[in-house]
């Protein structure tokens, strides 16, 4: 009778072990995911916002201010399809039922700025010229970590509802150039391009973020999401240049972001 409650009593605690063993080794499943994605983003508002718009089937030539103040150095005949570029990455961790946390980065690229041009005029000789800046182009890579409220359950379909603290990794160049035109024997127009210089400058803005989004299953273990997001980012700028890192006081991000996750 000892031997036989003996043996029960170690069946029990192997398979009470055994269960335990099986919660913790699933438990990893339902707790943490991974995803990438895209978004339809735009900068709004202010200098940097004006700046940095989204800007779709955009030409350098696309009217008569831009012909003449961005088209003809570098620019003639170019095209920019769709600016901003952006692909996202997310790592979640489930926390309750109802909530997690989120890292979150975006990569963005803006080739076609559109910065102050600073006119100046001169002349030299007969040459008369008048310097400008380029367009301008940005590179940016917002980072967040974030609360994330479901309003049915971690891996439920259904809204939710993130806020978070951000930064974003902000990098801006633009080239400065003189245009120098006279008449050759007073019957030819003639123009020629010289380079002045470029601006550049890179830096770490704080800021936040909030978010509204729908999450809906694929897959046994794959899920997606929809949401609108805004990231806000204060600048600290001297007014130097024509850079909108010197010239704005803030940057504003509105994103329509869908990711496609995994959960491992």
């Amino acid at each position: 009778m000892i031997n036989l409650m003996k043996y029960l009593a170690a069946l029990l605690f192997l398979t009470f072990h055994a269960g335990i063993s099986e919660a913790q080794y699933s438990s990893p499943a339902d707790n943490i995911y991974v995803g990438f994605g895209t978004a339809l983003s735009s900068y709004a508002g202010g200098y940097f916002g004006n700046a940095y718009q989204m800007r779709v089937l955009s030409g350098y030539d696309d009217d008569y201010y831009d012909y003449y103040d961005y088209n003809e150095y570098y620019y003639e005949d170019d095209y920019t399809i769709w600016s901003p570029l952006e692909v996202d990455a997310v790592l979640g961790f489930r926390l309750e039922e109802n909530l997690s946390l989120e890292f979150a980065s975006s990569f963005l690229f803006h080739p076609n700025g559109r910065v102050d041009p600073q006119y100046e005029y001169g002349n030299i000789g007969e040459k008369n010229y008048v310097d400008r800046n380029s367009v301008s182009s940005l590179y940016a890579v917002p980072l967040s970590a974030s609360l994330k409220l479901h309003s049915s359950g971690y891996s439920s379909d259904g809204v939710y509802l993130k806020i978070g603290a951000a930064v974003q990794y902000t990098s801006e160049e633009y080239d400065r150039y003189r245009k120098v035109y006279f008449y050759d024997n007073e019957y030819y127009y003639n123009v020629y391009y010289q380079y002045l210089g470029t601006f550049a400058e890179s830096k770490w803005l704080p800021g936040f973020t909030g978010s509204i989004g729908a999450q809906f299953s694929l897959s046994d273990y794959m899920s997606a999401y929809t949401e609108l997001d805004y990231s806000y980012f204060k600048i600290n700028g001297n007014n130097s240049n024509a850079l909108a890192l010197e010239r704005a006081s803030y940057a504003q991000l509105f994103s329509f972001k869908t990711v496609v996750y995994v959960s491992f």
